[in-house]
Formats: structure tokens, sequence, C-alpha cells
């Protein structure tokens, strides 16, 4: 289950992403991205289109770009996703699973792995 939260909470006391997840089992925080917490530019009059760090809002509508080299050819892809923290985990832990928003697969999740 998860519970939800304002980005700018977050953003004034950065102590709080280290917070262990809400009690109970298979439990999370959901990050709302607020009036407050919009970047904005030229004085306040108009908002900046990209995020500033971590953690990423689930409202927002963010595009992951990569790009893969096959012999010699580089090829960009662009995924509209969503990134939804992982349960039972801190943010701060920066841990999100990526579902991608559109096309021919769309709601298909996807985790970050590491190789060690």
């Amino acid at each position: 289950m998860y519970v939800t939260r304002r980005l700018s909470e977050y953003q004034r006391n950065r102590s709080e992403l280290k917070q262990p997840a809400p009690e109970g089992p298979n439990s999370g925080v959901l990050i709302i991205q607020d009036e407050e917490s919009r970047p904005t530019c030229c004085f306040g009059s108009c908002y900046e289109p990209g995020l500033k760090g971590l953690p990423f809002p689930q409202n927002a509508k963010l595009t992951v770009n990569y790009t893969i080299t096959v012999n010699n050819v580089t090829i960009a892809y662009r995924d509209p996703v969503v990134f939804i923290p992982v349960l039972d985990q801190p943010l701060s832990s920066n841990r999100y699973y990526a579902i991608k928003r559109s096309g021919k697969h769309s709601g298909e999740a996807s985790a970050n792995a590491k190789e060690e």
C-alpha cells in the first residue's frame, strides 16, 4: 500500500527521504509534484519543463532517452514512463520501477539492475 506525500515536503527537508517505508508489509511512498515544488524561470512567471534531482514525482510525464550501438550504428530511443518507487524501500534508495505510459508495451514494467 502506498501513502502520498508532496514533493515540496522532501525538498524542504531532505532527511525525510531516509525515513523507512510506512508501517506494514508491502508499503511505500508516492511523491506528487505540487505547485510549490515546480521549478520556475523568468522570475516565477513560467515553469521549467524538466525536473531537478530525485525523488521522481509519480504525476510527472517523464521520458527516458537511451542509445544502443550495434556494429558502429547508434540508434536512439525515447520511452515515455512513470517511475513508481519499489515497495518496502526508503526513497533514498532511489529504486524505481519504470512503467511505460504509451505504445505497444504500455503498462509493462522494467526495474533497474546492476551487475556485480
